[in-house]
């Protein structure tokens, strides 16, 4: 069973590898040990609070399949042209 700590403790290390170098899924899992279905849904709550984005669809370095590439560095994420209607919640990271 996954206590609440190992869960803020999997979310900070998955927000903290993205800021290396855009990855799929899968390379974070070679990388940290964190199962997919976990980063699956790690991924989905760090895009809801927008700390996450996606890069770009390509071929995955490890599967050759095609995926998308994530990161949590500022440089990727898109520039905004107009103020948040509504401020995004607030995040664990």
């Amino acid at each position: 069973m996954m206590t609440e700590e190992k869960k803020k403790n999997q979310i900070k290390q998955t927000f903290d590898v993205l800021k290396e170098y855009p990855m799929t899924t899968k390379m974070i899992q070679v990388k940290t040990g964190i199962p997919r279905e976990n980063l699956t849904r790690y991924i989905a709550y760090l895009e809801k609070r927008k700390k996450v984005t996606t890069v770009k669809k390509a071929a995955c370095r490890i599967t050759g399949h095609r995926a998308k590439y994530y990161s949590t560095d500022p440089e990727y994420f898109p520039k905004e042209t107009q103020p948040e209607l509504f401020p995004s919640e607030g995040c664990a990271v």
